[in-house]
């Protein structure tokens, strides 16, 4: 009769030190930015950013497990010209009105040894989940006895089709594939209460 509550108990010891090992960092939002770029039939492509994301990153390198978070503001597109802005904004695009938020949530994480290589998750752009891989082409989240431990910066880079998320005006003329580059910057959670 004892052996069952023993067990229990360690199995929730060993949760509870697993969680312990995770280190969970928050994204800082005047310090990360979403870079996307889709061609543009003759001249080359059309290039953005959206300035406003938010989002938590859950890593535990020597289990390889995580988790990542992380929600785009649409309404804050930005190509350096005000009239596609407000179009890219409209219901002909992104219509963020209906649709204000882009978001990702991670389903599993890829490592190589202890180091992220990449990322298969969710997105919901325009009211449309569907299955996403990102590549994590750099990650730097210091250790636990660096002096950068509350730092974490990462580059994650990967391509979605509009027209499957519901996008699909000015195609051919406008391309399909849009290019997404995450350039993150995030600081150590230490309190719980602190996160996403």
């Amino acid at each position: 009769m004892t052996k069952r509550p023993c067990a229990v108990l360690i199995a929730l010891a060993i949760v509870a030190g697993a969680a312990a090992d995770a280190a969970t960092f928050r994204v800082v939002v005047d310090q990360t930015s979403v870079a996307f770029a889709v061609s543009n039939f003759p001249v080359g492509s059309h290039e953005g950013r959206f300035e406003l994301s938010s989002g938590t990153i859950v890593l535990d390198p020597e289990r390889r497990a995580g988790s990542i978070e992380f929600v785009v503001d649409a309404r804050s597109v930005s190509t350096g010209w005000d009239l596609r802005d407000a179009f890219l904004r409209s219901d002909l695009m992104f219509d963020t009105q209906r649709y204000p938020s882009i978001r990702f949530r991670s389903t599993r994480l890829a490592f190589e040894g202890s180091r992220l290589v990449a990322v298969d998750g969710e997105m919901t752009l325009h009211g449309v989940t569907l299955p996403v891989r990102f590549d994590v082409a750099r990650i730097d989240c210091g250790a636990e006895t660096s002096p950068a431990s509350d730092r974490c910066g990462a580059s994650v880079r990967g391509s979605i089709s509009r027209s499957a998320f519901g996008m699909p005006f000015g195609y051919p003329f406008v391309g399909d594939d849009v290019a997404l580059e995450f350039s993150i910057r995030a600081i150590r959670v230490r309190d719980e209460r602190e996160g996403f």
